[in-house]
């Protein structure tokens, strides 16, 4: 019947507004250094004995209907190891169409020193999604007349149960006391998901690099910090290519960063946005908050984005920073904050 074409037809759009604007189902933080294990399962226990991790974020707000997503995230490193674990929960929902993902993911790390100036951290991690739509937001054909809307539900069946998909992720780092470089490969099985037809996710790779310049700070106060930090972020997933250049600032306990989200390159053209970071260190809590500005595409009609984070942690304070004084180095790391 029509109801039942135009319904599988606005599901059908749904489902690719989701897959291409949202690069596949897998969410971009502006505050990717507060979501790091989301970023790289190698940051598990990296720069801290342990850390629990919220962040939302509000995706395009003027929408009717904008992209939510929300995360909780927590690691620990086993003392005296080279061990640590991380778990990642997240909640994405896009749209007013009610399309919502669920996603757990447990990962381990191991890190180890390689030369008195420079060591590894090398990550696994196993996702499980499960992805569905909600109808409650929907309304039918048959539910609406000349006069309005007339019934609460619809006589369509639903046909569209819950898919769900297990993806696998590794994920490793270099670095020392100056500088960082990562990279995490994801969906390594490529797993299928989808409705009516399934496709398969395919990989995702995302390298990150930077380089912390220590400056003075004028601050007497013990473990005080002014720095700047270049960095740089490339994502690739099949025909989808992303570059991201961002400027970090830190003069404790303030942190600022600028990162203008999809640089042109040869041959792209894709949404491109300015964010401004602005966040707080204090004893062991982190507040971040983060606007993107739409620059060029649709994200300049649809009003950026919107993100808050917020970790709590404990810190190795007497390690924090004399591994930039000494030759040797420890388990903590010079990325962002933020």
């Amino acid at each position: 019947m029509r109801t039942a074409r135009i319904k599988h037809f606005f599901l059908f759009a749904l489902y690719l507004l989701s897959a291409g604007l949202a690069a596949a189902q897998d969410a971009h933080f502006t505050q990717q250094y507060a979501n790091r294990l989301y970023l790289n399962p190698a940051f598990s226990g990296l720069g801290r004995d342990w850390s629990v991790s919220v962040a939302h974020r509000n995706q395009w707000p003027s929408l009717n209907g904008s992209f939510i997503t929300n995360q909780v995230s927590a690691d620990y490193r086993f003392e005296g190891t080279k061990s640590a674990i991380g778990i990642v929960l997240q909640q994405d929902r896009a749209g007013i169409g009610g399309l919502q993902k669920l996603q757990a993911a447990l990962a381990y790390a191991y890190h180890t020193r390689l030369t008195d100036n420079l060591a590894f951290a090398g990550g696994l991690q196993t996702s499980i999604a499960s992805l569905r739509v909600n109808y409650d937001n929907l309304v039918f054909g048959d539910q609406l007349t000349d006069f309005g809307q007339t019934a609460l539900t619809s006589a369509e069946a639903n046909h569209f149960d819950p898919t769900n998909y297990v993806s696998f992720a590794v994920g490793t780092i270099l670095y020392n006391n100056n500088f960082w470089a990562g990279l995490n490969v994801s969906h390594l099985n490529q797993p299928s998901y989808g409705f009516d037809e399934t496709t398969r996710l395919p990989l995702r790779f995302v390298a990150n690099a930077g380089y912390k310049f220590y400056l003075d700070t004028g601050l007497r106060r013990r473990n005080a910090e002014f720095s700047i930090s270049p960095a740089l972020n490339f994502t690739h997933q099949q025909n989808f290519n992303r570059i991201d250049l961002a400027l970090y600032t830190i003069y404790s306990p303030l942190a600022l960063g600028l990162i203008y989200k999809g640089v042109p390159a040869t041959g792209t053209d894709q949404d491109q946005s300015l964010g401004v970071i602005a966040g707080i260190s204090l004893n062991r809590l982190r507040i971040g908050f983060s606007h993107d500005v739409g620059v060029k595409g649709f994200g300049r009609q649809a009003g950026g984005a919107n993100e808050i984070s917020l970790v709590f942690e404990q810190l190795n304070l007497n390690n924090l920073f004399t591994g930039r004084r000494s030759s040797k180095i420890n388990h903590n790391i010079v990325c962002p904050a933020f």
